[in-house]
C-alpha cells in the first residue's frame, strides 16, 4: 500500500463521521439489525479511525524530528575525520601505520551525488522554476558510517602515538562520537519501526475486510438503501459521500 494517502484517509475517516451526522437526523427509523451498524457502533469506528490516523500524524512527526536530529549529529563528520587523519599523519607514526589509517579514512569519505543546497539556494532555483531534487544518505549509508567510524576509532586508539590535545579529536573524543553517532541513528530506526506500526494499525482500522471503516460504511449505505428505499431523501443523504479502500 503507497504511503502517501494521508489525505485520502483522514477524509475516509471523516465521511464516516458524515454519515453519522446524516443518520442522526433519521431518528428512530434508522434501526439496523446488524450490531456493528448501530449508531453507538459506528460512532466507536469514527473514534478508532480518527485515532489511528492521529498515530500515524503523530509517528510521521516523531520520525522526521529524529532524522533531522541525525543529520545535524552527522554535520561534522567529515571534519572530524579529516582533523583526525591530519593529527595521525604528523604524530610520528610509522609509515605502515599511515596507509593503513587512510584506507579506513577512504571508506569514511563517502561524498554524496552532489552538493546539499542551503535553503536560500533551493529557494533560488524555485524561483527559477526549476525543480530541486536533494540527493540524501539513506539508513544503510549511516549504518556503513558509523561501521567505518567504529574501526577507525578502534583503529587510532591502538596507536601510541597518537596523542592530540584537541579533545574533540582525541581517542575519548572520537569513541563519544562514535556513540553519538549510534544513538541518534538508533533513535531513527526505532521511530520508522513504530511509523511503520502506526500505519500497519491505521490500515487494519480502516481496510480490514467487513470489518474496517471503509466496508462498514459501504455496509450502512447500503442498509439505508434497503430501509429507506433508492430513491427517498435518507439515502440521497449519503449515497454521494464517497470511501476508498486504499
Amino acid at each position: 500500500m503507497k504511503t502517501n494517502n494521508a489525505a485520502g484517509h483522514s477524509q475516509n475517516v471523516a465521511n464516516l463521521n458524515l454519515i453519522i451526522t446524516q443518520i442522526l437526523n433519521f431518528g428512530e427509523t434508522y434501526n439496523p439489525s446488524v450490531q456493528s451498524l448501530t449508531l453507538a457502533e459506528l460512532k466507536k469506528k469514527y473514534q478508532q479511525g480518527k485515532d489511528a490516523n492521529d498515530a500515524v500524524s503523530a509517528a510521521e512527526v516523531n520520525l522526521k524530528n529524529a532524522i533531522g536530529i541525525r543529520l545535524n549529529s552527522f554535520d561534522g563528520f567529515d571534519d572530524v575525520v579529516t582533523k583526525s587523519s591530519n593529527a595521525l599523519k604528523i604524530s610520528g607514526a610509522s609509515a605502515q601505520t599511515q596507509d593503513q589509517a587512510q584506507v579506513l579514512v577512504r571508506n569514511l569519505r563517502g561524498k554524496r551525488a552532489s552538493d546539499k543546497l542551503s535553503a536560500e539556494e533551493i529557494a533560488a532555483e524555485k524561483e527559477k522554476g526549476n525543480e530541486v531534487k536533494q540527493v540524501t544518505l539513506h539508513n544503510a549509508s549511516f549504518d556503513s558510517k558509523i561501521e567505518n567510524f567504529g574501526k577507525y576509532a578502534l583503529f587510532v586508539g591502538s596507536v601510541s602515538d597518537y596523542k592530540p590535545n584537541e579533545a574533540d579529536i582525541s581517542i575519548d573524543g572520537l569513541n563519544a562520537k562514535l556513540e553519538e553517532y549510534k544513538t541518534k541513528n538508533n533513535d531513527v530506526v526505532v521511530a520508522d519501526a513504530a511509523l511503520n506500526t502506526a500505519r500497519q494499525t491505521r490500515n487494519e482500522v480502516l481496510y480490514t475486510d467487513s470489518t474496517g471503516l471503509v466496508d462498514i460504511a459501504l455496509a450502512v449505505k447500503l442498509y439505508v438503501k434497503s430501509a429507506f428505499g433508492a430513491t427517498s431523501a435518507q439515502y440521497k443523504q449519503i449515497s454521494n459521500i464517497a470511501f476508498t479502500k486504499f
